[in-house]
């Protein structure tokens, strides 16, 4: 007989899930395989949910017309997917079973340095969340897998996602760490499952040569 994990039993059976996905040129199929296997486990466990995609080459609108969209449905949280993510089917599940305002993934860059996407300090953007256990908070993580609850959204002015020059415009602060600002200017923490982070993975891209090497 299979186990069932203990936080199945947690997640809320009444929460609405629209499931979105911002798309670029193409989607890998570690990641069609992921979310097929997820939504099979959501089929099998009577779980309500929708999914949105929207291809596009700029994140912040795409992230935009996707919150909208959600909204104007009955769901009660909304499942961020990026679509070079691999994750298990017990990904929604999971971060259900929190029951968090937002709570979310960490994983790696997929460039050289490849380093973690969630950042602990909001003060000093270079401190950044390494492999862990268990539930932490941060200021601000990359939304490749992140569930956010409806309120979230509801207390925020519009827009939810943008892209605007840093305080010496040097660099560029991302959809991603935009809401996460608004997210915490309204009042909202950041949880990332540490468990489940050490389960995903940011899918890149190599080319190897002849000899093997990868460049």
């Amino acid at each position: 007989m299979v186990s069932i994990p203990n936080y199945l039993y947690r997640a809320d059976k009444n929460a609405r899930v629209a499931i979105c996905v911002p798309v670029r040129d193409y989607v890998t199929a570690a990641f069609s395989f992921s979310l097929a296997m997820l939504l099979k486990k959501c089929g099998e466990t009577d779980r309500k949910t929708s999914l949105h995609m929207v291809m596009g080459s700029e994140i912040a609108s795409q992230r935009q017309q996707l919150a909208t969209e959600a909204l104007s449905t009955k769901c009660t949280h909304i499942l961020w997917l990026d679509s070079d993510m691999r994750f298990p089917n017990i990904t929604l599940e999971a971060l259900l079973s929190h029951d968090k305002d937002i709570v979310a993934c960490n994983y790696s860059t997929r460039v050289e340095p490849h380093i973690p996407v969630a950042f602990t300090s909001k003060h000093d953007m270079g401190e950044r969340l390494s492999a862990d256990v268990g539930l932490n908070k941060v200021a601000a993580v990359g939304m490749g897998c992140m569930l956010v609850k409806r309120n979230v959204f509801e207390s925020m002015s519009l827009p939810y996602f943008g892209v605007e020059w840093n305080q010496d415009y040097t660099s560029l602060i991302g959809e991603d760490l935009y809401f996460a600002n608004k997210a915490d200017l309204a009042g909202y923490d950041i949880w990332i499952d540490s468990d489940l982070s050490n389960r995903i993975a940011h899918i890149g891209t190599r080319a190897y040569t002849l000899e093997g090497d990868c460049i």
